[in-house]
């Protein structure tokens, strides 16, 4: 039997994942879109396996230490052609990468973003820190009821490095995205709430986000994905960031029925989806 390319599994990948979102409500570009829960193919476990399997040595070591006293390690890919400004997209890691090995960090997102596929299609710089501590942590919004995420100062540095950058790299500072999961995903939140001027969009997946800046973030691009049975970082938070956000900003919310905060992988962040959206936009 003929071995099937890594392109043809890429393919069914995407026809099948179009398929399933299809069988739900049509995908907003803004907005809330509730997509049914889908038992994963083959195709897409292959997907899965083939970016974990991404070779780490695409990307560069660097160490950090910025004005404050928590110094961070991160991981740093560079586009194989950087003769003009491209696009640099900084992934923010779950609460298990915490650490300095500086390896751990290159999760499935830092790695969707980095595989050749997307790298031929959307050439940018990947900026991958890994937190010594916990980028952000979580308190009880009493007049909400619902949690609330606060920024902690190793968020700070990762500012601060993706600052030194700037003045190093050919970016387009015009074209500076934020991904993260879990506490990443909160971290990108804070991230855009202090630092609106830097950043051209932001993809929170099963994030807790932060209420006391709602202002701030009411002219930036926002994509909220979160699974309605996570309960290890609530639902709910997300869902009512929405809701006082979405009268004042397009920002677009995917809720995934019935996926709990780690099975939120398999049909959210498969194909060029991600990468597609967040190079529509560009800082003004």
């Amino acid at each position: 039997m003929r071995v099937k390319s890594q392109a043809f599994y890429y393919t069914c990948a995407v026809i099948l994942l179009c398929g399933i979102l299809s069988c739900s409500k049509r995908i907003n570009t803004f907005g809330k879109t509730k997509i049914d829960n889908n038992t994963d193919s083959l195709y897409i476990k292959q997907r899965i396996v083939k970016i974990k399997d991404l070779n780490t040595d695409v990307f560069t070591k660097g160490e950090f230490k910025g004005i404050g006293d928590t110094p961070i390690v991160y991981r740093l890919l560079k586009p194989k052609s950087t003769s003009k400004k491209l696009p640099m997209v900084i992934v923010f890691h779950g609460s298990n990468a915490v650490g300095n090995d500086n390896t751990s960090q290159l999760g499935i997102l830092a790695k969707l973003f980095a595989a050749e596929e997307i790298q031929t299609k959307y050439p940018a710089f990947i900026l991958a820190p890994q937190f010594p501590l916990r980028s952000s942590n979580y308190v009880l919004d009493s007049s909400r009821n619902v949690l609330t995420s606060i920024p902690q100062p190793c968020l700070t540095t990762a500012l601060q490095l993706i600052d030194s950058l700037k003045n190093t790299l050919n970016i387009d500072e015009k074209r500076i995205y934020l991904i993260g999961f879990s506490m990443g995903a909160s971290s990108v939140i804070n991230a855009l709430a202090l630092k609106p001027e830097v950043f051209a969009a932001g993809i929170s997946i099963s994030g807790i986000p932060q209420f006391n800046k709602v202002k701030e973030l009411t002219n930036m691009p926002i994509w909220l994905i979160h699974g309605n049975k996570d309960t290890e970082n609530p639902f709910d938070s997300d869902e009512q960031f929405f809701k006082e956000l979405s009268p004042y900003n397009k920002i677009r919310f995917w809720e995934f029925d019935n996926l709990a905060h780690n099975d939120i992988f398999a049909p959210a962040i498969l194909t060029d989806a991600l990468p597609k959206w967040l190079f529509k936009n560009k800082h003004k």
